[in-house]
Order: structure tokens, then sequence, then C-alpha cells
């Protein structure tokens, strides 16, 4: 074989190897791009069913990978009014369904937070509505030999709310019945504290001064973290 064919043949298969780098580099090129990211094929979802949450309720919160298939064992945490210094308060580890069932406490804004071996960290912001706000009334029942007896009544929205806990000076006196109402004997002169209260519900704070000659009335106010003493 001359020289010259050589040169050729050369020349040739170098243009083969050529053409040949250049579509395998193309391929990894449309690999990388189609594919997802490194960070995003480690990210965790977080879905929560159903959507409108509200206090005293159950609700499942669900983990699932970036494929949309159920993540077992994935930590979860939440918070209320959280910054994110800290995961919160753990409540359980996701089932092979992927799920944690739970039931918030307080109304507010809340950060429910899960993390896996293998996952990025995630995080959402989550709102937690009340069912409703307690309304107070009461009536005289009886009256005699410095006692007064009073039927307290409570509703929500107009509606009697039962099993409504009442306490009368830090101590718990019962529960509302299925009309929403309560019966109780005070002594006349003193001053009384009410507190009524329901998960799921805007507690009431009742002070009342029955002094009989004339105190400061009947205050009622809304119960929170400040003034909730039991």
């Amino acid at each position: 074989m001359s020289k010259r064919k050589i040169f050729y043949l050369l020349v040739v298969t170098l243009a083969i190897a050529s053409v040949c780098v250049s579509i395998l580099a193309h391929q990894q090129l449309r690999v990388n791009i189609t594919g997802l990211s490194p960070s995003e094929s480690s990210k965790l979802k977080i879905d929560v069913t159903p959507e409108d949450v509200i206090v005293g309720e159950k609700v499942k919160i669900v983990v699932r990978n970036p494929e949309g298939k159920p993540v077992e064992g994935a930590r979860v945490y939440v918070a209320r009014n959280h910054n994110l210094s800290a995961k919160g308060t753990y409540i359980g580890e996701t089932n092979f369904s992927g799920v944690v069932t739970y039931a918030f406490k307080e109304d507010g804004q809340h950060i429910i937070y899960v993390e896996k071996d293998g996952f990025l960290p995630q995080w959402i912001n989550l709102y937690v509505k009340l069912k409703g706000k307690l309304s107070f009334g009461w009536k005289l029942k009886e009256s005699g030999n410095g006692e007064l007896t009073y039927t307290m009544c409570i509703t929500s929205n107009g509606y009697p709310v039962e099993k409504v806990e009442i306490y009368v000076n830090s101590t718990f006196i019962g529960y509302t019945d299925n009309n929403g109402e309560l019966s109780y004997t005070f002594k006349r002169g003193k001053v009384y504290e009410i507190i009524i209260k329901k998960e799921g519900y805007r507690g009431l704070l009742i002070i009342s001064d029955l002094n009989p000659e004339g105190g400061t009335g009947t205050v009622i106010q809304p119960l929170n973290l400040t003034n909730k003493t039991v």
C-alpha cells in the first residue's frame, strides 16, 4: 500500500472518530438537559389532605419522592409561627403509604418540616383554622340564702355547643349538655373567674362580680395564652 493511500485512510478514520465523538457528546447533553438536576432529584414533596385544616380534626400529611411515589420512614415535624431555626415538634414517621396522621391543637400559621436520609429536607407553610368562636350567656334559675343558681348557655354562630369545658375559679365544674347548657350555684358578694373552652373553638374568660350592692359587673374577653390559667 502506498504512503498516499495510508495517509488518506488515516484522514478518513479520524473524521469518522470525530463524528462519533460529536454524536455521543450531543446525546450526553440531551440527557443532562431533560433529566432532573441533582437537587431536584432529591426533593421531597409534601401534601396535606384535606387542604382546609381545622383545629382538632385529623389530617393526612403525605410525603412523596419526585416521581410521586410514597416515601416510607420520613420524619415529620410541626411548629406554630416557626422561623425554621429548629425543626419543631416531632410527630412521627411516614408509613408504607408515605402518610402521617395528625390533629393540630392550635390555630394560626404552622410549618410542616420533613426529612429523610438521601433527600433534601423540605417544609411547607400551612394555616390552621378554628371551627368557630364560643359565645356566653346565662340566666338566673334560682335565688335564695345568699346563693344564685345560673344556667350558663354556650353557643357558636347561634347554635348550642355541647361538651364545652367550664371552669370556675380554676376548678372544673363540668361539660355543657346537648343544649349547650350547664347550671352552677354561686355565692352572692363574691368575684368569679369563669373559663369556657373546647378544642377547635376560641374560648372565653368571664370575670363576674356578684356584689348585690353594685360591683364591677361582668366582663367577657377572648381566652388566649396570656390569660389562660387552666
